[in-house]
């Protein structure tokens, strides 16, 4: 079973506090899809706390509790209530609840769509937060030549939040109500121990779980909260177009065995139409259900929202941070919004290279030339690559089965197919097993259309060699459209893997482009070490 659930804390907050859970019974799961659903539950809400106000519109108070500086308490208290109202989250909590059962004669596409649909009537405003589609793929290309399938179809009772405009409808403007951060917490339950049919879609061939399926319920899972966090409690507002801008980073903080996990997470950040989701994974105790495990993994998502009838940039709902951890959470998401900016200026296609890594590339021709020169007689070592023949590529059909709300290919599912190239890469590069350590920041620069082909285009660019255990290896994603002639790239990711047994080969460039290509990947590495090491510390891993 995969059940989702939300409650009143940040994943920084450790403290118990009463969840609210909806779960199935079956023993089959429909892992990739999310849906939404209400249940009873107290919530703990503190009023007490001063309140402070973030986003775009740092006048956020008069949208929807219209107050004054000087208000009495009780009024404070009673707008508190009127929001939570709003939102649909008084009393009752609001939750981001399961994906329904399936069984081995059900498409995982309907039995997700039949379960929002018995959820549907407990929504305040017939809504499923989700990123994947609710209708089946004959349905709408029957829809498109204008000839109806004939079978009835569950999910034709679901409006997603996320789903196209229809034709001729009237939408009302959208309206701004201020979120706080645990109105978009939403964890995952993976109960791997006990669900035998769940670990058959995870597992890989070393018995352990599969990190690309783990990617994609990530991306899934950061759409899911950033709509939650978008949605304005209405069913008339005009729809929302919410996209992975960007994966800021994903690391690995110990290794993944089989076990009961939770995937978490929340908005730590709104600018004007972006929202930062930090997410983490945790162990599950058998004995300790209720109790936050060690973290495994951490990661960070940058989404924007657009709106679905004019294409333009929309603005997402502020945010109310009550205390000094989300005020840290908060500036946290603006300096990451900040270094992004200086990454981008100082980037090597806009940039040179820096003094020092002009000496390293000066010294990087000394080595090559020295190994490349046929009138010399050094010969280069066997623990020596070419990057260029580090080299490997695959080739994919877009199909359906892989599509969002949006009938693009998901963002996750790509990441998915990126990184199982870079992990055969490895493997081939170190004659061994690798284990993945992090995945660096990746730009979703264009959506990928369902039926053209996926190239990707893989290689080793960053490898120190010696008794250096890591290595980067960089995946180039390119979109082909035979009936255009064009080819596009979409994304660019980096990825970065261990030996964990013995040093690597050395990667050796020998042209500029190639050292271009090692320094990025340089880059990458150190800030990434850096990176790690504040992750560990902040979570206690490392003192």
């Amino acid at each position: 079973m995969l059940r989702f659930t939300s409650s009143a804390t940040t994943l920084l907050s450790q403290s118990p506090v009463a969840i609210a859970r909806s779960s199935s019974t079956s023993s089959q799961s429909a892992v990739h899809h999310l849906a939404t659903t209400r249940t009873l539950s107290k919530r703990r809400i503190n009023t007490k706390k001063p309140l402070f106000f973030s986003g775009a519109n740092r006048n956020a108070r008069d949208l929807v509790a219209n107050q004054k500086p000087g208000t009495p308490k009780d009024s404070i208290e009673k707008a508190r209530n009127e929001l939570l109202d709003k939102l649909g989250s008084n009393n009752s909590g609001t939750v981001i609840a399961s994906a329904g059962p399936t069984t081995p004669a059900t498409s995982s596409i309907s039995a997700a769509a039949e379960a929002a649909a018995t959820r549907n009537s407990a929504l305040p405003h017939g809504k499923v937060f989700t990123v994947r589609p609710i209708t089946s793929w004959i349905d709408k290309l029957a829809s498109q030549h204008g000839s109806p399938t004939g079978a009835h179809n569950p999910a034709s009772n679901i409006t997603s939040h996320a789903s196209p405009p229809e034709p001729g409808k009237k939408y009302n403007k959208r309206e701004l109500v201020l979120k706080t951060m645990q109105d978009s917490y939403t964890e995952i339950i993976l109960p791997f121990k006990t669900d035998k049919a769940l670990l058959e879609e995870y597992i890989n061939v070393g018995g352990t779980l599969r990190h690309g399926k783990i990617m994609e319920d990530l991306d899934a899972l950061a759409g899911a909260i950033s709509y939650k966090h978008a949605d304005d409690g209405k069913a008339d507002s005009s729809p929302l177009t919410i996209v992975t801008a960007s994966v800021d980073r994903i690391d690995l903080l110990k290794p993944l065995g089989v076990c009961d996990l939770r995937l978490s997470g929340h908005v730590t950040y709104v600018g004007y139409s972006s929202m930062e989701i930090f997410m983490k994974m945790e162990e599950i105790s058998e004995d300790k259900p209720g109790h936050h495990g060690d973290t495994i993994l951490v990661a960070r998502f940058t989404m924007v929202a657009r709106d679905a009838l004019t294409g333009k940039a929309a603005q997402v709902n502020p945010m109310l941070l009550q205390n000094d951890t989300e005020k840290k959470l908060f500036q946290m998401g603006e300096d990451h919004k900040a270094k992004k900016r200086v990454a981008t200026d100082s980037a090597l296609t806009k940039r040179p290279p820096t003094q020092e890594e002009r000496f390293l590339i000066h010294d990087l021709y000394l080595n090559y030339s020295q190994y490349d020169d046929p009138q010399s007689k050094t010969k280069k070592p066997d623990d020596v690559e070419w990057m260029a023949d580090t080299k490997m590529s695959a080739i994919h059909i877009m199909q359906p089965q892989d599509r969002n709300i949006h009938d693009k290919i998901f963002g996750g599912y790509l990441m998915r197919l990126a990184y199982e190239l870079a992990f055969c890469n490895a493997s081939v590069f170190i004659s061994s097993r690798p284990t993945f350590l992090a995945l660096d920041e990746i730009s979703f620069r264009k959506p990928v259309p369902i039926g053209t082909f996926l190239a990707l285009d893989s290689q080793i660019v960053y490898a120190e060699g010696g008794d250096h255990h890591s290595f980067q290896v960089m995946v180039k994603a390119d979109v082909l459209d035979v009936k255009k002639g064009s080819r596009e790239t979409t994304n660019t990711f980096w990825f970065t893997f261990t030996d964990p047994i013995k040093g690597t080969p050395k990667v050796m460039p020998r042209t500029y482009a190639e050292s271009m290509l090692y320094l990025e990947g340089k880059r990458r590495r150190m800030l990434g070490s850096q990176l790690a090491g504040l992750n560990r510390k902040n979570l206690g891993l490392q003192k």
